[in-house]
């Protein structure tokens, strides 16, 4: 699922300044939020702004960044996000229950399909990609470390039919084929359940269908598994064989995270 600007800095009133934290580590961290939602390389001035700070500070927190490799600095003075901050962030995502228990046989399915695969968990009240991998021609991409919304088609179908969460009295309208109404999506979360995936057919971006299954645990809902291509080769593949594919994957590495629910044994009393 291609993800949204999500991640971009909100729109302030004319003259709403943002607050800077208080702290050491709030100001490195808010800098280098800014600096995420950046599309190029910002300067000091720039940097001060977007998180409320005097330049003087900022440049004392971007000076201690910059020792630890977590912003970079080019020939203009201008700055940008560095290698640490993807050298941490991956290790979580290798370190994810999520990623460790089906991250391997999804990228082998999606190989075989010749569709995207993608694998997210629930942060800030949206899906956060973990990993994506694209197979075959298709332009469908994921790129990892973007969001996607919670409610988003198959993927906020998924969480909400696992994650025991109350859905929200409004829900995001991303496509013209979008869910909105709470009372609609309720009754497809049912046969969400029963299926043991959930379909996206165009709801969150034009002209891209998918499938989603949710991973859990002995603690809960821990993230989701999706396939992902242009409807039309959703359409040449079937939604039946990609739910079963999604599903049966998803079961499986449930059941190796201790939620038995997710799988019907032979032989289980």
């Amino acid at each position: 699922m291609p993800s949204t600007n999500s991640s971009s800095p909100t729109k302030r009133a004319s003259g709403d300044a943002p607050k800077a934290p208080s702290s050491a580590v709030g100001k490195a961290f808010a800098i280098l939020r800014v600096l995420r939602q950046a599309a190029s390389p910002l300067t000091l001035t720039a940097i001060a702004e977007g998180v409320g700070m005097a330049p003087s500070s900022a440049h004392s927190v971007l000076n201690q960044l910059l020792d630890q490799g977590a912003v970079l600095q080019d020939q203009d003075k201008r700055y940008q996000l560095g290698p640490s901050v993807f050298y941490i962030g991956s290790a979580y995502a290798r370190g994810t229950r999520a990623y460790r228990s089906v991250w391997v046989e999804l990228v082998s399915a999606a190989n075989a399909l010749g569709v995207t695969t993608a694998l997210a968990v629930p942060w800030d009240n949206h899906h956060l990609v973990l990993s994506s991998h694209r197979a075959g021609d298709f332009d469908v991409a994921v790129p990892f470390g973007g969001r996607v919304p919670i409610d988003a088609a198959s993927w906020g179908k998924v969480y909400f039919a696992w994650a025991g969460v109350a859905l929200p009295k409004e829900l995001g309208t991303y496509t013209s084929k979008s869910i909105a109404d709470p009372k609609t999506l309720a009754k497809e979360l049912e046969a969400v359940r029963n299926a043991g995936y959930a379909v996206d057919n165009g709801e969150f971006a034009d002209g891209v269908g998918g499938v989603a299954g949710a991973l859990t645990s002995d603690s809960g809902y821990e993230g989701l598994a999706s396939f992902l291509a242009p409807i039309e080769r959703v359409n040449e593949l079937t939604v039946d064989l990609l739910g079963r594919r999604i599903s049966a994957i998803t079961a499986r590495a449930s059941l190796a995270l201790g939620d038995p629910d997710r799988m019907s044994l032979f032989g289980a009393e």
